[in-house]
C-alpha cells in the first residue's frame, strides 16, 4: 500500500523563494491478516491422492482438501499459535506434524510432504523396496523382516503374509533381520538384532520369516504383503497393505570395483602356489561371460583358459605354473558387459611380476641335526622344474649314490620337488652338504639366478 506524504517547504518557500517541495515515503504492504490470525500454506507432492489436510489445537478445528491440480491447500485466518497438522489419504500413511506455530500476520509454508506408502502400523521392513539382496543359495536362507510401530496380534499377522512365488518357512517373532540367514543362531554376528524385549508373549513388535531352502533361490524376484487383516494387540487394522519387492542376486562379495589377486604390483608372486588358484577377477557385478572372454588379453600371450566359480568372478587358467621372474599383464577391454548388458565403461588393467625360479624349502632343512642316514634328501622348488637338470645340477657331499626322481608317487607326482634316495645309509654321525647349481630349469626353460646349498649332520649310531 503507497501513502504519499506531502511536506510544505515553508522556509525556502518563505526565504529562497523556491517553490513546493515534495517529500514521498514508501510504507511496507502490510500482512492480509491482522497480528491475531495467520496463514498457513503448503504442498503434497502426490497430487491425486485427494488427501485431506487438518489443523488441531485438541480437536479438528479446519480441515481442506489438497488441490488436485498442482497438490497445493491453504489455510486462511487461523488464529495465531501451536497447530498439530495431520495429512490423511486412501493407501498413503497418515503425516502428522505437531507444534506448528503460526506468528500473527504471518504466512508459513509447511513444506512440500512427500507421502509414505508404508502403512502406519509399520515402522521398517527388509528388504528395502526394489532392493536387490547378494544370496548364497548354496548355504543360505532368504530372510524378510517387519519392523512393528506398536506389538502385534501375531496369528493376524501371520495368516495376512504372503510372499509370491509362494514359499514355505518359518516365523521368528522378536528378531529382525539384516541378510540372509547363514546359521542357526540369531545374533547380530549373523546379521541380527532382538526386535523386542519379550516381557509377555503380546509385547512383541518385530518377526523375521526365513524361507525354506527349497524356496530359496538367486536370480529370484519375491514380493511380500500383508494384508490388512493384521492388526496390533489393541485391534487396529492396517488401514491399507503392505507391499514390497525384492531381487535375489548370486555373489559371494561385494565391492565398488573390480577385485583381482594377484594384485596389480605385486612381485615375487610364487609362479606354482598362485597358479593352483589361477588369476582371479572379482567384478562388483555378475557379469555376461561371453562378453567378458573376449574382451580380456594376457600377455606375454598364453592359451588362457577361462573358467567362472561365480556369476561376478573370471578365474583364468595359464595353460599350468606361472612363468618365472616375468611381468604378466591383464586387461579387459571396456565393452565387456554385466548381465544386464551395461559395459564396464572403461579399459581395466592390471600386472604382476613373478617370483625367479628359486629353492623354496629342503628335507632335511638347513642346519638340521640327527637326521636318519636312511632318510631320502627332498628340494622344494617355486615351480616346475625338469628332472633332468636337477640330475645334473644337485651334488652332495660326501658322495652319495641313488636315484633322482619327481616327489609324490605316479601319476600324482610333485613336478616340483626332486626327491634323491640314497642307494645305501649315510654315514653316521656326519655332516653333508647339497648344493644346487644355477643350471636347474623350470618347464619354461628358466634357471635360478644363483646357486642354492644346504647342510645337515646325520644321527649317531
Amino acid at each position: 500500500m503507497k501513502t504519499t506524504i506531502y511536506l510544505l517547504a515553508f522556509l525556502s518557500l518563505f526565504f529562497f523563494g523556491c517553490k513546493e517541495t515534495i517529500v514521498e515515503q514508501q510504507i511496507p504492504k502490510e500482512f492480509t491478516n491482522d497480528l491475531l490470525h495467520a496463514d498457513l500454506v503448503g504442498k503434497v507432492i502426490q497430487k491425486f491422492s485427494k488427501a485431506m489436510v487438518i489443523v488441531s489445537q485438541v480437536a479438528p478445528i479446519d480441515s481442506v482438501e489438497i488441490n488436485p491440480v498442482d497438490g497445493s491447500f491453504a489455510f486462511r485466518d487461523l488464529r495465531k499459535g501451536n497447530y498439530d497438522v495431520a495429512i490423511r489419504a486412501e493407501n498413503f500413511r497418515i503425516y502428522s506434524k505437531a507444534n506448528v506455530i503460526l506468528d500473527g500476520g504471518s504466512v508459513t509454508y509447511f513444506g512440500e510432504i512427500n507421502l509414505s506408502t508404508v502403512p502406519d502400523l509399520v515402522e521398517s521392513f527388509y528388504p528395502e523396496n526394489n532392493g536387490e539382496i547378494v544370496y548364497d543359495w548354496r548355504y543360505g536362507r532368504i530372510t524378510v523382516s517387519i519392523l512393528f510401530t506398536h506389538p502385534m496380534d501375531r496369528e493376524s499377522v501371520e495368516k495376512a503374509f504372503s510372499v509370491e512365488p509362494a514359499v514355505e518357512g518359518i516365523f521368528y517373532w522378536g528378531n529382525y533381520t539384516q541378510a540372509p540367514m547363514y546359521g542357526l543362531f540369531n545374533d547380530k554376528a549373523t546379521g541380527y538384532e532382538l526386535g523386542a524385549t519379550i516381557t509377555t508373549f503380546s509385547k512383541v513388535s518385530s518377526v523375521t520369516y526365513s524361507f525354506a531352502r527349497k524356496d530359496s533361490y538367486p536370480d529370484t524376484a519375491y514380493t511380500v504383503t500383508i494384508g490388512t487383516t493384521a492388526k496390533d494387540t489393541a485391534g487396529n487394522f492396517l488401514r491399507f497393505p503392505l507391499n514390497f519387492k525384492f531381487k535375489t542376486v548370486q555373489s559371494y562379495s561385494t565391492q565398488n570395483g573390480i577385485i583381482t589377486d594377484p594384485v596389480h604390483g605385486d612381485i615375487d608372486v610364487s609362479p606354482l602356489n598362485y597358479s593352483y588358484n589361477g588369476i582371479t577377477v572379482t567384478f562388483p557385478r555378475r557379469m555376461n561371460k561371453s562378453s567378458v572372454e573376449t574382451s580380456t588379453n594376457v600377455f606375454p600371450q598364453m592359451n588362457a583358459v577361462f573358467l567362472w566359480p561365480d556369476e561376478n568372478k573370471l578365474r583364468i587358467y595359464t595353460g599350468g605354473p606361472f612363468l618365472s621372474d616375468t611381468t604378466i599383464t591383464v586387461t579387459i577391454d571396456k565393452t565387456a558387459k554385466d548381465k544386464d548388458g551395461v559395459e564396464i565403461g572403461h579399459t581395466f588393467s592390471f600386472s604382476f611380476r613373478t617370483a625367479p625360479l628359486n629353492v623354496e624349502n629342503t628335507s632335511p632343512n638347513n642346519a638340521q641335526l640327527f637326521v636318519a642316514p636312511t632318510e631320502p634328501i627332498s628340494v622344494n622348488f617355486n615351480n616346475f622344474v625338469t628332472l633332468s637338470s636337477a640330475k645334473t645340477a644337485i651334488t652332495i657331499s660326501p658322495q652319495v649314490s641313488g636315484t633322482f626322481t619327481y616327489g609324490g608317487y605316479s601319476p600324482y607326482e610333485q613336478m616340483n620337488q626332486i626327491r634323491f634316495t640314497p642307494g645305501s645309509a649315510l654315514q653316521a654321525n656326519t655332516k653333508y652338504t647339497v648344493t644346487i647349481a644355477a643350471t636347474v630349469t623350470d618347464m619354461y626353460g628358466n634357471k635360478m639366478k644363483a646357486p642354492y646349498s644346504f647342510s645337515f649332520v646325520t644321527r649317531p649310531n
